[in-house]
C-alpha cells in the first residue's frame, strides 16, 4: 500500500511531543492540541477493532499512526522552541573563492585519509569544511601495497561492516575487524568518488516575516512567502513559464535571521501544503467509516489516496512547497534557489588518499625533523571561528549579554532558571564556560516580591536557588513569597590584556620553523614568557596567509623527547606566511549587573 502520510522520525517526535508538555503564554494550548491528537488516535483505534478482515485492517491501523505523526508535525509547527540557537549561513565557504569551481577543488584538494594505528588498521577521511552543496562522498575501498584493494561496505549509515572491515558512524572511521598481522599486505590508500551537481546560479530572496501572501520574482522563479510565525516559515516556489520548476528538494535553502542579523540554527524542514495533511486526515476516518460498514476493500485505499493526489496536483501541482523551522524567533526569511540545467551531468571525480600515518609517537632522545609526515594540503581553507571581537568592557556586557530565562533543564530540583550566555569572542580560547563567571558572593543574589521588597532567604541552603556555572537556577515554589524580580551581581572574568605578535616566515623567532604547510615548535628552545601558574592556558599560535588571513588547522602532532620539551607540529589547510602568538595577559573580573522581572517557570510533569 502507498504511503501517502508522510511519518515524522521518531526524533522529530520525541521532541515535538516534548515541546507539547511545556506550554509558553504566547503560544497556542500545545497540551489540549495533543490531548485531542491522541484522542482522535485512539477513537479510530477502537473504531476499527470491529473490522474482522484482518488483511483491510492491518494497512488501516498503519495510516491511524501515520496520521498521528502527521498531527504531531503539524504541532511542531505551532510550538515555539524554549532555546535560542545560532548557526553560520549555509553558503558562507562561498565567500572565501572566486567562483563555486573553486570552492570544489579546494575541498577536493584538501581531502586527507588518516590513521592513528601503527598496523594502519583503521582509517578515517577527514573533510577540510562542510561542503555547502548537496552531494555524495563515497568511500569504496582501502588500497592495499601489494596492488589489491580491501572493500568497504555501505557507511551512509550508522555503522555497518562486511566480511573484513567495520564502519563506525559515530568515529568515521574503518577498520580492519581482524588485527593486521606484519606479514599482510599493508594499507596504503583510500579509494572514493565524489559526485555533486553544481549549480549554475544562486538566486536569493528574502522576506520579513509581515509579508505573508507577498511574493518576488528573479531569473524566471517566484517565490510567495505563504505562512509565517515567531519562529518559522512557509513557501512556495513556481516558475514563470507556468510548469513545476524543476528544482530538487535539497535545491532549495531556507535560512532565517534574527533581529541581530545572526543566524538561526534550522531544527526542521517539511515538504507539502497543508492540504496535503488536511485532506488525508478527512481520508483515514472516510475509509475507516467504510470499513466499520463493510463496504471498503483494500484496492480501494490506494485508489482514494490517488485520486486527492490528483486533485491535490491539479491545483497545486506546478507548485513546490516548504516549511522551514527555526530555533529562535525569525526576523527576515532567506531562501535561496540552487539553479540548475535540466539533465545536467553530474560532475564526478575519484579520490585516491594516501593513508598518513598520525599514530602518536615514542619519546626519542632527538627529534628527525626531515621524517617528519607530509600533508601536503596546499589550497587555502580559512578559519572563520576566530572572526570575532576580542573581548568585551563593562559597557558592552549590558547589552551584549545574552539573558534567557527557563530554557530547558533536565534538573527537576530548580523549576526555573536565568541563564547568562556571552557572545563569541577570541578570548573564549582561554577561558572557557567553566571560567567565565565566578560564583556571586551570599549576598550578591536578591529575589524581590510584587512590592519590591527583598525575600528573606536563608543564604546557605541550597534549597532555594544556586549559581551553576552561567545560570541561577531557582525553585520559586519553596520561597515564602512569590519572586516577582531578581538582582544579582555576578563576576565576570575578562582578558584585557590579551595581546597579539605576528612573525612572519623569514623573520620567526628561535626554535619555530616553517616547512610547507607546517609549523614546527621546538618546546625546548621556543618559551613564550608567562608569570602565570603552569597550569593555565597562557598563550596560543596560529598560522595566517600571505593576505593576513586565519588559516585552518589540519591536525597536531607531538614528538616528545625522552629528557626535556619535545617538539610541535601542527598541519594547516594552505601555506603559512605569518605565525601569530596570542598572549592572555592578567586577567581582569567585572561586576556585571543583572536586574530582570522573573518569567512563570513552564510546569513540569
Amino acid at each position: 500500500m502507498k504511503k501517502i502520510l508522510i511519518a515524522l522520525p521518531g526524533i522529530a517526535i520525541a521532541a515535538a511531543l516534548f515541546f507539547l508538555i511545556i506550554p509558553n503564554d504566547e503560544s497556542p494550548d500545545i497540551q489540549a492540541l495533543t490531548d485531542a491528537m491522541l484522542e482522535k488516535k485512539d477513537a479510530r483505534l477502537t473504531r476499527l477493532e470491529s473490522v474482522e478482515d484482518e488483511a483491510l485492517r492491518k494497512p488501516l491501523l498503519n495510516l491511524v499512526y501515520d496520521a498521528m505523526f502527521t498531527d504531531g508535525m503539524e504541532l511542531d509547527f505551532q510550538a515555539p522552541p524554549r532555546n535560542t540557537a545560532y548557526t553560520t549561513a549555509r553558503l558562507t565557504r562561498l565567500n572565501d573563492y572566486s567562483s563555486i569551481d573553486e570552492l570544489t577543488e579546494v575541498f577536493l584538494a584538501n581531502q586527507i585519509a588518516a590513521t592513528t594505528y601503527r598496523d594502519r588498521s583503521c582509517v578515517w577521511p577527514r573533510e577540510p569544511f562542510t561542503y555547502p552543496f548537496h552531494h555524495r562522498l563515497t568511500w569504496t575501498a582501502i588500497r592495499l601495497d601489494n596492488g589489491e584493494a580491501t572493500e568497504l561496505p555501505n557507511h551512509f549509515s550508522g555503522s555497518s561492516y562486511n566480511a573484513e572491515i567495520e564502519y563506525s558512524g559515530a568515529r568515521n572511521t574503518f577498520c580492519y575487524r581482524d588485527p593486521l598481522g606484519p606479514d599482510q599486505p599493508v594499507p596504503v590508500a583510500l579509494v572514493g568518488e565524489f559526485s555533486v551537481q553544481l549549480p549554475q546560479k544562486l538566486i536569493q530572496f528574502d522576506f520579513s516575516r509581515s509579508d505573508i501572501d507577498q511574493s518576488q520574482s528573479k531569473d524566471g522563479y517566484t517565490v510567495t512567502l505563504v505562512e509565517a510565525n515567531d519562529f518559522s516559515y512557509a513557501i512556495e516556489v513556481s516558475s514563470s513559464n507556468g510548469e513545476l520548476p524543476s528544482l530538487g528538494s535539497k535545491d532549495i535553502i531556507g535560512e532565517a535571521l534574527d533581529e541581530t542579523g545572526k543566524y538561526l540554527a534550522h531544527t526542521g524542514t517539511r515538504t507539502g501544503r497543508s492540504e496535503l495533511y488536511e485532506a488525508s486526515d478527512v481520508i483515514v476516518d472516510d475509509l475507516i467509516d467504510r470499513a466499520v460498514e463493510g463496504t471498503l476493500t483494500e484496492a480501494q485505499i490506494d485508489q482514494r489516496f490517488d485520486e486527492m493526489q490528483n486533485e491535490l496536483n491539479e491545483k497545486y501541482g506546478n507548485r513546490l512547497h516548504k516549511h522551514f523551522f527555526f530555533s529562535g524567533s525569525v526576523k527576515t526569511a532567506r531562501i535561496t534557489l540552487l539553479d540548475k540545467e535540466a539533465k545536467q551531468t553530474p560532475f564526478k571525480q575519484r579520490l585516491d588518499l594516501p593513508i598518513r600515518n598520525l599514530a602518536r609517537r615514542q619519546p626519542a632522545p632527538s627529534v628527525d625533523l626531515d621524517t617528519l609526515e607530509r600533508i601536503p594540503t596546499l589550497l587555502p581553507v580559512y578559519d572563520h571561528s576566530i572572526q570575532n571581537k576580542v573581548e568585551l568592557n563593562a559597557d558592552e556586557m549590558k547589552t551584549a549579554i545574552d539573558i534567557r530565562q527557563n530554557e530547558i533543564s533536565t534538573d527537576l530540583q530548580y523549576s526555573a532558571l536565568v541563564t547568562l550566555y556571552y557572545p563569541r569572542v577570541q578570548s573564549d580560547r582561554f577561558l572557557g564556560i567553566f571560567d567565565r563567571y565566578q560564583k556571586p558572593g551570599a549576598d550578591d543574589i536578591v529575589f524581590l516580591n510584587a512590592e519590591g521588597t527583598a525575600i528573606d532567604l536563608p543564604s546557605d541552603d541550597p534549597d532555594y536557588y544556586r549559581f551553576m556555572v552561567s545560570r541561577i537556577e531557582y525553585n520559586p515554589g519553596r520561597f515564602p513569597e512569590k519572586p516577582v524580580r531578581l538582582s544579582a551581581t555576578v563576576p565576570v572574568v575578562t582578558t584585557p590584556n590579551l595581546t597579539k605578535k605576528s612573525h612572519r616566515r623569514n623573520n620567526l623567532p628561535d626554535g619555530v620553523r616553517i616547512v610547507d604547510n607546517m609549523i614546527i615548535i621546538d618546546r625546548a628552545v621556543f618559551k613564550p614568557a608567562s608569570n602565570n601558574e603552569p597550569s593555565e592556558k597562557t598563550h596560543l599560535f596560529f598560522a595566517k596567509s600571505a593576505d593576513q588571513r586565519y588559516l585552518s588547522k589540519v591536525t597536531d602532532l607531538h614528538f616528545p623527547r625522552t629528557e626535556g620539551p619535545g617538539v610541535d607540529v601542527t598541519y594547516y589547510n594552505g601555506l603559512p606566511e605569518i605565525f601569530e602568538v596570542w598572549h592572555r595577559g592578567d586577567t581582569k573580573t567585572v561586576e556585571y549587573q543583572v536586574d530582570l522581572n522573573l518569567e512563570e517557570p513552564a510546569p513540569r510533569e
